[in-house]
Order: structure tokens, then sequence, then C-alpha cells
């Protein structure tokens, strides 16, 4: 009889110990794919940033964060090997810019990119959509990573534009007319607009980075800004000529004063709401390190300011006068003078030959040749439907072949 309840008592402690044990390696199990979890998302944060996910939690995300590049699948895999880079962007974005994405970019960031669609089984739709700008425009995508530094975004009022910035800002112009959607660029006030036929090309580029479609831009040095229209390129243009800068924004100011270091990517973002007491700046930077890519996220505060753009609105009688007559005299130029300037070439002629009369006919309108040739003068051939630029003309016509009876030299009139 004892010995039977040593027994029972023996089986009811080892059933008890194996449910002990499974019930400890049940929870452990799903800490460990809590934890996975928090990391995948913290790995691809910037998208939930970007989208403005209203659940985020920012304060329990402040701190420096080590990201491995241990699961392919990440997007944060990207920054393998990847460029630094100073926040430069503020010199063009306007004062009321409430949100901006810099993201160091070249050839290695898209092959990067590439590898992580690979990962994701998303390869094919990349490769197709690829290979049809290739061949419908000999447009090579990969050959424009090769001469970019910089993409990016900025958002103010309603509007966000997307940018490209480039040391070799002729040679991105030369890939962009490859895919451009008419002959003859649109001018307006004065502005060089133009639009390309494609409007996905920052998708191609970084994916869900960019979740809007542009396909207008114009050419401010080394930046090359995108938007949705003509009308709010030039509104943001002429803020960023007129001094009305994010540079000069005291908000931005000191978010750029805490920033140490630079980084492969930075996110700016103003998240003041009305009722709040303080100004609330968000800042997110990744930078990608041998094994890994170390995050750096942040809260800013400081004293509520209400004013924005300071602009001085009292003018003397003389000086609304004088604007006046400034802004007659533009509005008479730009209906008599926008135009073409072009040369139809004769029969026989040769592209050395054709090059001397289009220089006298730009000087004759008040351009130097040399200056304009290769960003504003196009050579176009095959009955209008193919335009080259000037560096390609060259290389294909200059002592090596007769052009065709009809091609011609054009350029739209500009202002500098």
């Amino acid at each position: 009889m004892k010995q039977n309840i040593k027994n029972i008592i023996l089986v009811i402690i080892s059933l008890s110990a194996i449910l002990y044990w499974l019930f400890v390696g049940w929870n452990t199990k799903i800490e460990i794919t809590e934890n996975k979890e928090e990391i995948i998302n913290h790995s691809e944060l910037i998208f939930q940033l970007i989208q403005q996910n209203s659940d985020l939690q920012h304060h329990s995300l402040i701190g420096v964060e080590n990201i491995s590049f241990s699961d392919s699948t990440n997007f944060t895999n990207i920054f393998k090997k990847q460029n630094t880079h100073p926040i430069t962007i503020d010199e063009i974005a306007p004062y009321t810019t409430t949100d901006f994405l810099s993201l160091s970019y070249n050839k290695t960031t898209l092959n990067n990119y590439k590898t992580y669609l690979k990962n994701n089984h998303q390869l094919h739709e990349w490769d197709s959509v690829s290979n049809s700008f290739k061949t419908d425009y000999d447009f090579n995508i990969l050959e424009l990573s090769s001469y970019i530094n910089e993409i990016g975004s900025f958002t103010c009022n309603t509007s966000t534009f997307y940018y490209l910035k480039s040391e070799e800002a002729y040679n991105v112009a030369s890939l962009l007319n490859l895919i451009m959607d008419s002959i003859t660029p649109q001018i307006t006030k004065r502005l060089l607009f133009y639009k390309i036929n494609i409007d996905n090309l920052f998708q191609l580029l970084a994916g869900k980075l960019f979740t809007e479609n542009k396909s207008y831009h114009i050419n401010t040095g080394d930046y090359f800004i995108f938007g949705s229209d003509t009308a709010e390129l030039s509104d943001m243009y002429y803020h960023s000529i007129d001094g009305n800068t994010l540079e000069h924004n005291p908000l931005f100011s000191l978010y750029k004063s805490k920033q140490h270091s630079e980084y492969g990517l930075h996110y700016y973002s103003d998240i003041t709401i009305e009722k709040d007491s303080l100004n609330r700046i968000l800042s997110y930077q990744l930078r990608g390190e041998q094994n890994g890519v170390i995050s750096n996220f942040n809260m800013f505060y400081s004293e509520k300011i209400l004013d924005t753009i300071i602009v001085n609105t009292t003018l003397t009688e003389e000086e609304i006068l004088i604007d006046d007559i400034v802004n007659t005299t533009i509005q008479s130029q730009e209906k008599e003078d926008l135009g073409e300037i072009m040369y139809i070439l004769k029969e026989g002629e040769t592209f050395r030959k054709a090059t001397v009369k289009i220089k006298s006919e730009l000087e004759r309108s008040g351009y130097e040749y040399d200056k304009v040739k290769t960003n504003h003068l196009f050579f176009i051939t095959n009955n209008g439907n193919t335009k080259l630029d000037w560096t390609t003309a060259v290389k294909k016509y200059l002592d090596k072949k007769i052009p065709e009876d009809g091609d011609y030299f054009f350029m739209e009139k500009f202002y500098f």
C-alpha cells in the first residue's frame, strides 16, 4: 500500500515537472517570437514614420539601437557599404517644410535594394519595369544611379516633392532627356520645366520610401526637384530664390544643431499639433556599419513659435511704382521673347558647319554658345522623333555622319 502511494506521488511529481518545463518552454518561445517581431518592425520603422502611423509610441523608440544585417529580408540591408552625407536640402526646401527625408545613394545602394527585393521575392516585377525602360527609351536605371549622390523628399503645406542630387548634373540631365515626355520643354514665368514619360522613377530607386508618382521636374544646380505639376514646382522654386528656405527656420536649426555626425539616412518631422504647448521635432537617422545599421531616434522640444515666414509688406509709393514697372516689363518680355531658337540643316550640310550657324543664332539672341549648348541645346533627328542632347549628338555626328535633310538644332528660349 505504501509502495503504491509512493509511486503515485512520484508520478504526480514527474507530471508536474513536465508540465512546468512545457509551460516555461512555451513562454520562452513566445518571448523570442515577440522580440523578433519587435526587431523586424524597428528595422523597417522608416516606412511607418513616412506613413505617419498614429499607433507609434514615439517616446518608447527614443535611443540608439543596432540592427543586424543578419536578416536579409529587412530594408535596412540597403545601407551596406553605403556613404554618409551632411544635411543640405534645407538650402532648397521651403521655410514651411514640415517633413523631409534624405538618403545617400549610389550604384551600391541600388544593387543592395535589388538584393532586398530578391530576398523578398519581388525582384521579378522590378526587372520587368526596368527592362521596359531599356526597351522603350534606352534608359538604364543602373547608369543613372552611378551619377546620383542623394535622393529624398520634402513636404510643405499640402505638396510633397521628390529630389535627386548629383555632382554630375549634366550626366543626369542627359539620361533624363531619354525619357522626356516631349521635344519641347515648358516655360512658365521664365522657369524651365520638364516632364518625363515615367512617373514611378523614385519607386524604382527605393520602393516604399516614395509612394507618390512625380513626373514634372526642374533643375537647380545639383538638384533635380520633382513635383506633381508645374504650379507647385514654381511656387516652391520662388520661395527658394526669395530666401524663404528651411535653413532659416528656427525649429530646423535646433534639429540640425543636435545632429552629432553624418548618417546615410536623415528623417525630420515637425509633429507639433495645435494643442501642444511646445514645438516637437522628431529625428530619425540610420547609418550602415560593418555588421549592421545604427539607428538613432530622438525628439527635440522648443518654445512654440507662432510666426513663420517674415515678409516685409510695407512698401513706399516709389517702391510700388518701381515694382509695377518691373513686372510690366517682365510680362512684356515674356510675351515677346519666349519661343524657339532653331537652325534647320540644309541638304548635305555637315554637323560641324551647322554648329557655326546655330552659334550665330544663339549669340544674336544674347546667349553665350559655350554656356548653354550642353544643357539647353538639342539636335532633333528622325523627322522630329528623336531628341539628342549635345554630347550624344557630337559623338554621333561630328566628323562622322552626315545628318539627314530636315534635321535641326533646337533650344527653347529662357532667362538666366
